[in-house]
């Protein structure tokens, strides 16, 4: 199972990652914002101070904390993790040969 393993630079809106198979890949998140179906669930994660708080999670994927804006079971709007999972940011990653 991949796994992303290092976050070892953050700048809006890229993330270089290494995977736990070794290899250092960068995912453009331009591209997955713009596919995006609601804008408004992830207005505040497009800002780059929140875009620089990503973690990595247990499993291996990315995630934000508090950064995405969904609605509730009431329809009361409220701030959620927006996660990607690791499989996802590898496939949709580009290998980076020079680091």
């Amino acid at each position: 199972m991949i796994k992303v393993t290092k976050i070892l630079e953050n700048k809006p809106y890229k993330l270089l990652c290494t995977f736990n198979n070794g290899e250092t890949k960068e995912l453009d998140m331009e591209p997955i914002f713009a596919k995006e179906p609601s804008k408004e669930t992830i207005d505040k994660l497009r800002q780059p101070k929140v875009f620089q708080t990503a973690t990595i999670g247990s499993l291996g994927q990315i995630y934000w904390p508090n950064a995405a804006n969904m609605l509730d079971e009431n329809g009361k709007p409220t701030l959620c993790e927006y996660d990607i999972s690791p499989e996802f940011a590898y496939h949709f990653s580009v290998k980076v040969s020079n680091i």
